[in-house]
Formats: structure tokens, sequence, C-alpha cells
């Protein structure tokens, strides 16, 4: 069976994780993706080493954002490097990046220069805060633009309580995801009009997207929103509490009515059912605290496994707060195919996180090894008739590597 993307050409101009991950997702579903990097190597190639990461030998960011591409190492200020890399444009069908605009100015690579060469090109641009305003040329990582920027960072935090620093990549990959789906929207586009275009998404319009429900909250004049303090709760039936052996569990009582008596079997206080408190949800809300005082040492009396056996029987929506330890084995993260098999660097199996869209009929390619620094400059450039000659002269003076 062919691969979606079989044919298609990506190449991958940038750095760190918004716009490479983008091309990641294609390279998942087939796509030949060449990642074009300085001789030095992406700067991501470091980033697992940088404390509060975990400390590993394997450069386990790498893997998972470069799997399934190929190399170029290119000193784009060299012209005869940067001139090798337009050749690559002519017969490309995507260009990701997510250099800023004053790098790409400088280098001549906006749309407008490449699309001169490559009428039919996508040009796919990732930016921290979007192309225009006071900010746009501002650098921006997932947790200062998408993260902190956008209201996510003060509105996750408790009463009372510090704001929270990111989790790497949490903004990256989603943000990531939307300009995915526009690179599709423009390949789309093409097809229907035979002409490409410059596609684009910023983390601040991903982190604004994140917090769209409060943010539009503010648009409609409502009030601010108060910090949870989730011992003196709005709501006792959406709010989190602890088990017996220290684990939290989240309930999520959205259908209240209907779920209310099912947890009251659950808690084995069939009673307040018909507790005046509690018989309607603006009595429950009314007495929140009352039912949370409640609540809160009931569900301390057992712990997390007991609690999920009893709330699953009565089918009523619940979190419990996993650990990134436990997703390594967690049964339905394994049924669903999240996790796969890719190679280490040194070429050993390991897992890997996959990218979350499934399309029946198509799946994905089995992913290999992330490649090294250049690893297949000589393979790529040979297609544009360098030989070996040539190729030893661009490496003695560091243009290509």
């Amino acid at each position: 069976m062919s691969n979606l993307f079989d044919g298609i050409r990506v190449l991958d101009v940038g750095s760190f994780v918004f716009g490479p991950a983008a091309a990641t997702v294609m390279a998942d579903f087939g796509a030949d993706v060449v990642k074009v990097e300085p001789p030095t190597g992406d700067p991501y190639r470091s980033l697992y080493q940088m404390p509060p990461l975990p400390a590993h030998d394997e450069d386990y960011c790498w893997l998972l954002t470069s799997r399934g591409k190929k190399s170029v190492a290119l000193d784009l200020k060299d012209a005869e490097a940067r001139e090798l890399l337009l050749r690559l444009v002519d017969d490309a069908d995507v260009f990701v990046t997510n250099y800023p605009v004053r790098v790409l100015e400088s280098l001549s690579l906006c749309y407008e220069d490449l699309r001169e060469r490559n009428p039919r090109l996508i040009f796919a641009h990732a930016t921290g805060f979007g192309p225009e305003g006071p900010e746009a040329h501002k650098p921006g990582y997932d947790a200062t633009a998408w993260w902190a920027r956008t209201g996510l960072q003060d509105l996750v935090r408790p009463k009372g309580g510090v704001p929270a620093i990111s989790v790497p990549g949490m903004g990256d990959h989603p943000s990531a995801m939307a300009l995915f789906g526009a690179i599709m929207m423009g390949l789309y586009r093409r097809e229907r009009t035979g002409e490409g275009s410059c596609v684009r998404s910023s983390l601040l319009a991903n982190g604004c997207w994140s917090n769209a429900i409060y943010l539009q909250a503010m648009l409609c004049g409502a009030d601010p929103y108060g910090h949870v303090d989730a011992t003196h709760p709005a709501n006792a039936v959406v709010n989190q509490y602890e088990t017996r052996d220290g684990r939290w569990l989240l309930l999520a009582l959205v259908q209240e009515d209907k779920l209310w008596p099912r947890l009251c079997a659950a808690i084995e206080r069939l009673e307040l059912v018909e507790d005046a408190r509690f018989l309607t949800k603006p009595e429950r809300r009314a007495n929140a605290q009352a039912l949370y005082d409640l609540l809160e040492p009931l569900i301390r009396e057992r712990d997390l496994d007991d609690w999920r056996k009893r709330l699953d029987d009565q089918q009523i929506t619940f979190g419990h707060v996993a650990t990134t330890e436990e997703l390594e084995h967690d049964p339905q993260v394994l049924a669903a195919g999240i996790q796969v098999m890719s190679e280490s660097a040194a070429g050993e199996p390991v897992r890997t996180v996959t990218n979350p869209i499934e399309i029946d009929g198509s799946p994905k390619v089995a992913p290999c090894r992330a490649p090294s620094i250049g690893e297949h400059t000589d393979e790529i450039l040979a297609t544009l008739g360098l030989g070996a000659g040539e190729l030893a002269t661009l490496r003695e003076r560091g243009a290509i590597r």
C-alpha cells in the first residue's frame, strides 16, 4: 500500500519544535522530509541536556521530533550553500520554517523570494507572536509566547499559589498540529488552483485558542476569572480530591443531574440523593462548601485503585492524576497505539510517541532513526549533480557538513 504523502517533499528549515514537529507528522505519513540544519547542528539537539529535563545518554528530544527525516547540513550564510538550498526548493512541495522574519529577510528566504522559483510551494511559517505588530520580531518559545503570554500560566495556578513552569514542548506540539493543518489546507488549495501559498500559525495565536473560553468570557464583558481554591470550590463535583494513598482524583460531573445519584452510590451515601442541601444543581452550588467538606474525608478513606473501580462501575466521568512514569505501561495508552517502535541513535529498538492523527486506509510508516548532523548531505546534494570533488571543496571551507 502506498503512503498518503508519497511523492511529497518537505524541507524542514527550522529549529527546535514548533515548525519541525509539523514536518514530523508529514514524515509519519510517508513524506520525504529533508531537515536542513547548520553544520553545527540544530540547537534543539542539545535540549535534552538542559535541566530540569531528565538526564539520559539518549537524545530523546531529537529522537522524538526528527524521526523519519534526512539531514542536510548547510551554512546558509555561505552564498553557494544557500544556492544549494534554493535548488532544493525548486522541486519541493512544502517549506517549513520558524526562523524569525529578520533572519529570513537577511537570507532572502521569505515567501516572496521562494515563490519566484517555485510558484507551487507551500511556505509554512511558524512564529512566536505573528507576522504583524510591535512584538512580531520578538523571539518566542512555547514557555514564553504560548504559556506565559496568553494567560494560561496565570489561570492554572491555585489561589495564592505561584505560577507553574510549563512542560517542555507543551505548547509547541499542539501548535505544530495547527501548522500541519494549515499546510494541508495549502496543499488542498493547490490541488484546486495549481498555486502555492504562504500559511502561518503562531504560538501566541495557539495559546489564545487554548485559552479561548476564558478569553471569550472577557470579550463578552464577564467578570475576571478568580483563581481556584480546591478546598473552597464553587462546584464540589468538578473538583480534585486526594485519596488515601496520596494520589489525586479529578471529578468532572459535567452532566451533574444525571451523575449525582451515581456518585452517591459510589461513595455509599445514597441518602444524599434526597438531602435538601444537594437536591438540585442550584442547591448543590449554594452548598458547595458543605458538599466538599463531606466528600473530602470520604475520598481520603480509600486508595486510588479502589475509587477508580467504584467510579467506573457507576459510569462517572473522572480523571485520575497519572504520572508520566505510569504512562509508559498504561494499558489504554498501549492499546490506543500511542507508543510505536522506532530506533535509538545507536540503532537499537526504542519506543516513541506517535502523532495524534489516524486515517483509515492510510497507516503511518514505521518511524526510523533520527539522523545525525549532515548524515544525508552527500546523498541529497548528489541529486543536484554535485560530485565528490565539489562536495569535498564545500566541506573543507565549512559550507556543508
